[in-house]
């Protein structure tokens, strides 16, 4: 079990603003804030690496979950317990 904070995960700008920042946080009342995201307006790079970053706690829990259906010494499971040990800090990157 990892010791992130939980999902979900949004992220919004604080508008109106001239300022490309934009803030991750971990609920409708936008009191914790992990990160803060530039995103230059139209770049759909950096829309969509929001967009994976709002998403990680949901794809560590269903990552942890496919591990347990595949055979452990697959290729696929040690990839996945790799992506899984960096997520929760346990090998460093």
């Amino acid at each position: 079990m990892s010791n992130h904070t939980p999902g979900p995960w949004t992220f919004y700008a604080d508008l109106p603003s001239t300022e490309p920042n934009w803030h991750i946080v971990t609920n409708a009342s936008r009191l914790r804030v992990l990160a803060n995201v530039h995103i230059e307006p139209g770049n759909k790079a950096d829309l969509a690496n929001a967009h994976l970053i709002t998403a990680a706690p949901e794809l560590l829990e269903a990552l942890e979950a496919c591990t347990a259906a595949l055979p452990a010494y697959s290729e696929e499971a040690k990839a996945a317990r790799a992506a899984i040990a960096k997520a929760t800090g346990e090998m460093q990157s």
